[in-house]
């Protein structure tokens, strides 16, 4: 097929839009910008923003795969003050592990709440929880099948990643929590009515709680 017509406008409003890598690092690579544009603290060396935020792993990660990058993510890193000299000024060796770091969130997160379906905006003790689980659920739909990473979620929480939407879970896990909330009862009635809808494993969590379809009269 020809090319479209509209390649032209998109590079011209950014040149990359489309890049040769991970859409996550090209958005990242945004945050952080936007992070420096706004007059936030920001260097690198000196670990700033922390390892354990969102940028920071993200800046971690830049530097520590700094060689392995493409030429062009190497000239963006250049243009915030990531050079192949500040890269190098981290060490190799032990490297960070933000995975075993956002599973003990995880496990300390879904202790306190009984379940692992936080709003994506989420931070638990100065880590980006929701954003991170909200990622590890696209890299799962990209699986045949799941990751050590992903394995460890689901038994911490068999529904971390459902097959229906995850507000759904949230609000069965607060129907559950508070049942007689007016916004509770009413989601409840909803699902009632809605019963020949639901995901067999819906009605079953809904069941385990003492929720019956409405009867048919």
């Amino acid at each position: 097929m020809p090319p479209s017509p509209h390649l032209a406008e998109l590079t011209a409003i950014d040149l990359w839009w489309n890049p040769p890598w991970d859409l996550y690092w090209q958005r990242n690579y945004y945050r952080t910008l936007n992070h420096i544009k706004a007059g936030e603290p920001f260097d690198p060396v000196a670990r700033v923003p922390a390892p354990s935020t969102v940028l920071g792993i993200w800046i971690t990660r830049a530097c520590l795969q700094y060689n392995q990058l493409h030429p062009d993510q190497q000239h963006l890193l250049n243009a915030i003050g990531i050079t192949a000299q500040t890269a190098g000024q981290w060490p190799a060796s032990p490297r960070p592990r933000p995975h075993a770091e956002a599973l003990q969130h995880a496990r300390t997160w879904a202790g306190e709440h009984g379940h692992l379906c936080p709003p994506i905006k989420t931070v638990h003790d100065g880590f980006p929880l929701g954003e991170w689980l909200n990622r590890q659920r696209e890299l799962a739909k990209k699986r045949t099948s799941p990751s050590p990473t992903q394995q460890a979620l689901a038994a911490i929480d068999p529904w971390w990643n459902p097959p229906w939407p995850i507000l759904w879970q949230r609000t069965y896990h607060q129907a559950h929590t508070h049942p007689r909330h007016p916004a509770a009862r009413h989601w409840l009635d909803r699902q009632r009515r809605a019963w020949p809808l639901l995901h067999p494993h819906q009605q079953h969590l809904l069941v385990s709680i003492g929720i019956a379809p409405n009867l048919i009269r």
